[in-house]
């Protein structure tokens, strides 16, 4: 996964970490006001992790936390337009470089090649975990 680690480096060149820039996505990937523990389980991570992460990102005003009105018990998290913001500039900064990097390192097959796998990845990734069929082996 070298690819992975390279763009956690670039992303890391800039003023918000990696992990803080992974919650943001979640967030923006829920549509609009996301659920904590369905972030937490989307992410991979403990409720606690995901707590210290959701206030330094609050605290920055790049989300908000407000109750849920259908239970109140309940908090949703959403992005301001601060942390929208914050989002997309690194989005683009990431497909910058990336396009770079194709463009430099890729000939112009392996590029129609990368595409074509990146679609499909693309599909698989959309589909769901229970549309998977179970092979007997423990995860």
């Amino acid at each position: 996964m070298g690819l992975v680690r390279r763009l956690r480096r670039e992303a890391e060149r800039h003023d918000i970490p990696f992990s803080q820039i992974s919650i943001l996505g979640a967030i923006d990937r829920f549509r609009g006001a996301a659920n904590p523990s369905l972030l937490a389980a989307s992410e991979g991570l403990r409720s606690s992790n995901l707590a210290a992460l959701l206030k330094r990102l609050d605290d920055d005003g790049l989300v908000l936390r407000e109750r849920d009105v259908s239970d109140k018990r309940k908090t949703l998290v959403s992005l301001t337009d601060r942390g929208r913001t914050k989002l997309q500039e690194h989005r683009s900064r990431r497909d910058l470089w990336l396009n770079d990097m194709i463009r430099m390192h890729l000939s112009e097959r392996e590029q129609e090649v990368l595409f074509k796998a990146g679609t499909l990845m693309e599909r698989l990734a959309l589909t769901t975990e229970q549309s998977v069929p179970d092979t007997g082996n423990p995860k």
